[in-house]
Order: structure tokens, then C-alpha cells, then sequence
């Protein structure tokens, strides 16, 4: 009796531990944009995860609405015709072979722990053409790699008002003190 229950402990422990998946990061928690996001062509794209939208089912890779607040969508047939290439995702100059379950975010772009219940993606896939856009772009129920897009997010170099501000008062502090040694 106790090889049968340390037996049927030991496949439950298998059997669940198995199937355990990653959590996906909460949809408040903005998603970073170094060594996460690619700007590419005026649009920031983003590698959202490892399978297609319907591929195993819903629950398994959220739709670009889950973040909407950031302004991720689908990509249109005219975005995804100039998309970018699986390469343009490495960072610097790494050398990347493409492999199942790549999870080394110092080397690659993905954020599919913001999308998905993977910590990883499928470079393999990607390489061989394997990607969707979620929607209506490649197949959304075989083994496709999902990217999503939004627009380029500019970031402004227009100063702040304080510093304007700041700026002016130092600029007016320094006018009366000429005007005050030039009397």
C-alpha cells in the first residue's frame, strides 16, 4: 500500500508540475521599453509570445486589447508587410541561433511574460516565418510566434516648466547684474 500511494504521489507531482506555467505579469505593470520593445519603421513592435492567439486554447496569449492602455493593437496588412525581421530583435551584436524556448532577455527582445503565461519564445519558429499578428495576419491555431504593435512612442526633449522657468530666472538674474555693473 505504501508503493501505491508514494507511486500515485510521485505521478501527480509529474503530472502537475508539468503543466505549471508562468504567471502573467498583471496588465498595470507598464511594460519596459529597453531591452523589450523594437522601434521599427515609426512603430514600436513587440515580441508578445510563443504561440498563436487560439493556438491551445483562450487564457494562454492575451490580445493586444490587455494592454491597450499603452496603445498596443493589431499590426495591418500594410504594417506587417514592412515588419521587421526575426534578427532586428537581437540586441548589439549578439549571435543568436534560433532555438525553442529562449528565454535570455540580455540578448533578445521579447515580452512575452506581459502577454502570456510563457517566459519564453520560439526563435526557431520566428526564423522560419512562423509569426502572426494575433488576428488576422499568419495562423492563429498552429504554432506561430505572436508580435503586436503600437505607435512609436516619441519621447520629448521640450524641457519641463520648472525648468523654464529656472532657466528664465537665470537668464533675468544675470541681465540686471550686467545692467547693474554697467552703470
Amino acid at each position: 500500500m505504501k508503493k501505491f500511494f508514494t507511486a500515485l504521489t510521485l505521478t501527480a507531482s509529474v503530472l502537475l508540475g508539468s503543466n505549471a506555467n508562468a504567471v502573467i505579469i498583471d496588465a498595470s505593470t507598464i511594460i519596459p521599453d529597453e531591452n523589450i520593445l523594437l522601434n521599427f519603421n515609426g512603430l514600436d513592435w513587440v515580441y508578445a509570445g510563443p504561440i498563436a492567439t487560439e493556438e491551445w486554447g483562450p487564457g494562454n496569449i492575451e490580445a493586444p486589447e490587455y494592454r491597450a492602455s499603452e496603445g498596443w493593437r493589431y499590426a495591418t496588412e500594410a504594417e506587417w508587410a514592412l515588419r521587421p525581421d526575426w534578427t532586428d530583435f537581437i540586441i548589439g551584436n549578439a549571435i543568436i541561433d534560433p532555438i525553442s524556448g529562449f528565454s535570455d532577455h540580455s540578448i533578445y527582445r521579447f515580452a512575452s511574460e506581459y502577454w502570456s503565461n510563457f517566459n519564453h519564445i520560439d526563435l526557431i519558429d520566428a526564423s522560419e516565418g512562423l509569426i502572426t499578428n494575433g488576428f488576422d495576419i499568419g495562423s492563429l491555431f498552429e504554432t506561430h510566434e505572436t508580435w503586436y504593435v503600437r505607435d512609436a512612442r516619441i519621447t520629448s526633449d521640450v524641457p519641463e516648466s520648472s525648468s523654464i522657468i529656472l532657466l528664465s530666472l537665470g537668464l533675468l538674474g544675470l541681465a540686471l547684474r550686467r545692467k547693474k555693473h554697467s552703470k
